[in-house]
């Protein structure tokens, strides 16, 4: 199974009286949501999974409604201030808001209507032992933040704080590779989809002939059919589906 952590897109900044901010993307928020869309819709998807927050479900509806897939809300993937009742993108914060900062610095969070790291961490790998404990495909899209996606690879990767992958940028996708009981992290913050173009379901079956085996390919990076390079197989018995991607340097 492969998992692709899709950061949400850029949200607007909201100050709300009262009620928890839960924002909407903004212009080009929507935009990056998108070009997402179009990107992934190459690929063969079986779930879509978003946390119950607007700013996940609008960056998730353009590849939903492309796919016609209903999405999954896992209240659970909420950012680490779920109950905030300012939302401004990091760079905002300290130039608009320095009280909510100081409350941050100082570990004051429940005043700023944040979990505790402890109670964020514990939530968020509930939700991803959930997604392993229960498979919803071969390939699951799963809408979140970027610290819950900081949460998930410090569990994976055996660090101790998320805060190693604040810069998250908006809209990218972090693929994870589950086997069994072990899973890698496959790619770190894809952008490619922003200004690339993907001009096939890259999907290639390639006919060999005397003494090479027919195989098929099936590479999830390239942008052109050019940009695959093919292994032949020298025994006729032995299935090689293997792809050297030009564009990333990767093997699959």
């Amino acid at each position: 199974m492969e998992i692709l952590l899709v950061r949400h897109g850029e949200p607007v900044t909201v100050v709300n009286e009262s009620e928890p901010a839960d924002p909407h993307l903004t212009e080009r928020g929507s935009w990056q949501a998108k070009r997402l869309a179009e990107w992934l819709a190459h690929e063969p998807i079986d779930a879509i999974v978003s946390s119950s927050k607007r700013r996940a479900i609008d960056t998730a509806r353009p590849l939903c409604t492309r796919l016609a897939i209903e999405p999954e809300l896992v209240p659970d993937l909420v950012e680490i201030d779920r109950l905030s009742r300012i939302y401004a993108p990091p760079p905002l914060l300290a130039e608009r808001f320095p009280e909510y900062v100081e409350a941050i610095q100082k570990g004051d969070f429940e005043s700023i209507g944040w979990d505790s790291y402890e109670d964020f961490q514990a939530r968020v790998t509930r939700a991803w032992q959930d997604l392993l404990d229960r498979p919803r495909g071969d390939r699951v899209v799963v809408a979140c933040h970027g610290g819950t996606i900081g949460v998930i690879l410090s569990h994976l990767l055996g660090v101790s704080s998320h805060n190693l992958f604040d810069s998250t940028p908006y809209a990218s996708v972090t693929r994870v590779l589950v086997v069994g009981e072990g899973a890698r992290v496959r790619s770190w913050h894809e952008t490619a989809h922003f200004d690339g173009v993907r001009e096939s379901r890259a999907k290639m079956i390639i006919e060999a002939r005397d003494k090479y085996l027919c195989f098929v390919l099936e590479p999830t990076e390239c942008t052109r059919m050019d940009d695959a390079v093919a292994i032949p197989v020298i025994d006729r018995t032995t299935w090689v589906p293997t792809l050297f991607m030009k564009t990333t340097g990767r093997i699959d």
